[in-house]
C-alpha cells in the first residue's frame, strides 16, 4: 500500500467529526493523518486557504485538495486508491 499525508480541514461540528471518523477508518495503517481545525488557530486557515479550501470538512492528500465536503467512504477509498 501507498503512504499517504492526508489533512483534513474542519471547524469542530459534527458533519467534521464525521468525515475525520470516516478517513480514520478507511486509511491504512501507514498513511499519516492530521486534522486542522480552522476555528482554533489562525495558521489553519491560512494553510487551509494556500490549498483553496471554500469549504470544511476538506480533505487534502498529499498536499492536493482531494473532497471538499462531507465525503463518503467510497470518496476517501477511491482518492487513496484503495
Amino acid at each position: 500500500m501507498v503512504k499517504h499525508t492526508i489533512e483534513v480541514f474542519t471547524s469542530g461540528c459534527p458533519l467534521c467529526q464525521e468525515a475525520v471518523k470516516i478517513v480514520q477508518d478507511v486509511k491504512c495503517p501507514r498513511c499519516t493523518l492530521t486534522e486542522y481545525n480552522i476555528l482554533q488557530k489562525q495558521e489553519n486557515l491560512k494553510r487551509a486557504k494556500e490549498y483553496g479550501v471554500k469549504a470544511v470538512p476538506s480533505i487534502i492528500v498529499d498536499g492536493k485538495l482531494a473532497i471538499e465536503g462531507k465525503p463518503t467512504a467510497q470518496q476517501v477509498k477511491r482518492v487513496l486508491g484503495l
